[in-house]
């Protein structure tokens, strides 16, 4: 969560604890009842929705990405390598098996898969210059792994983002729930400071301190000798 959701989500928790040791003044069906139970109600959504948005769900993907990544590299060079023998005869054959420049997932995808089509004309050429009879079996396999790979990550991001969405709608009940009961609770202990006192620390939501500047400190002015 971010910082302004912990701080009200403290104050939330804090709110139903209220509620809960003074249940007695709030009788069932009564508005009071009915909004404390739903602050009580949305907590543990918020909670659950808070663990998988700050949850390592994606980091696992992002290694077996690079991982297989790494693995379309090898092959893709092995193919380049070998290419570029058969070029010496057949330049044409060289053009197709360019290695990518960059670090970018969809662009190695697009030219390995380039690689695996383009090779199958070849496949017997090249395996006669000492690629291993499965080396387009091994690349289309390592190219499915990180097609997989993307695909998980990206799922991974889309449920953090879901998560997030759904803090902000438990958010949003609960603080007009919150609202509601700033006028019902006052109505309530009207008459009774103490309990009014304890409702406005309950209440109260904590505002974290504002980090202060950095401020560079003044240069000396040099003294011309």
């Amino acid at each position: 969560m971010r910082d302004r959701e912990r701080e009200y989500y403290n104050t939330y928790v804090r709110v139903r604890d209220f509620g809960v040791e003074n249940a007695a003044d709030f009788p069932k069906n009564s508005a009071g009842e009915a909004n404390f139970k739903i602050i009580a109600d949305e907590l543990p959504n918020v909670e659950a929705s808070g663990a998988l948005q700050e949850s390592n769900i994606g980091e696992a993907t992002t290694v077996s990405k690079e991982s297989a990544a790494v693995e379309i590299r090898a092959d893709m060079r092995e193919i380049n390598r070998t290419a570029r023998a058969l070029a010496v005869d057949n330049p044409e054959i060289g053009a197709l098996f360019g290695m990518p420049q960059g670090d970018n997932y969809q662009t190695l995808l697009s030219a390995a898969t380039a690689f695996y089509n383009n090779s199958a004309q070849y496949e017997a050429q090249m395996i006669s210059y000492g690629l291993p009879a499965d080396f387009r079996t091994d690349l289309l396999a390592d190219i499915t792994v990180l097609q997989q790979a993307i695909t998980a990550q990206n799922e991974a991001k889309d449920t953090k983002t879901g998560a997030t969405g759904a803090i902000d709608a438990s958010m949003k009940i609960m603080n007009e729930a919150l609202r509601r009961l700033r006028g019902i609770v006052a109505n309530v202990y009207r008459s009774n400071p103490a309990k009014l006192s304890a409702w406005a620390s309950a209440s109260h939501v904590e505002r974290a301190p504002k980090k202060k500047k950095e401020t560079t400190p003044n240069q000396p002015v040099p003294v011309n000798q």
